[in-house]
């Protein structure tokens, strides 16, 4: 499989031979390739309600507002 991560210009042959990702883009550029890696290598895959970089985002987001919330109790 060959493709192209949009956002850094990975590729998925380079993703393969590092053992990296390149950027939060490349889980939604090979989800599929990245679901079946999973799958061989832990006996399951991706979840497909599940976004990392979704989860990200509201992670970073409730570390924000809990930051938020202490600045101004004081």
């Amino acid at each position: 499989m060959s493709g192209i991560c949009p956002d850094c210009g990975r590729s998925w042959e380079e993703i393969r031979r590092r053992g990296r990702l390149g950027c939060a883009g490349c889980w939604s550029a090979f989800r599929t390739e990245l679901s079946e890696l999973l799958r061989d290598r832990q006996g399951s895959d991706i979840q497909p309600d599940t976004d990392p970089v979704e989860e990200a985002r509201d992670l970073q987001k409730s570390r924000l507002e809990e930051l938020m919330k202490d600045a101004l109790a004081r």
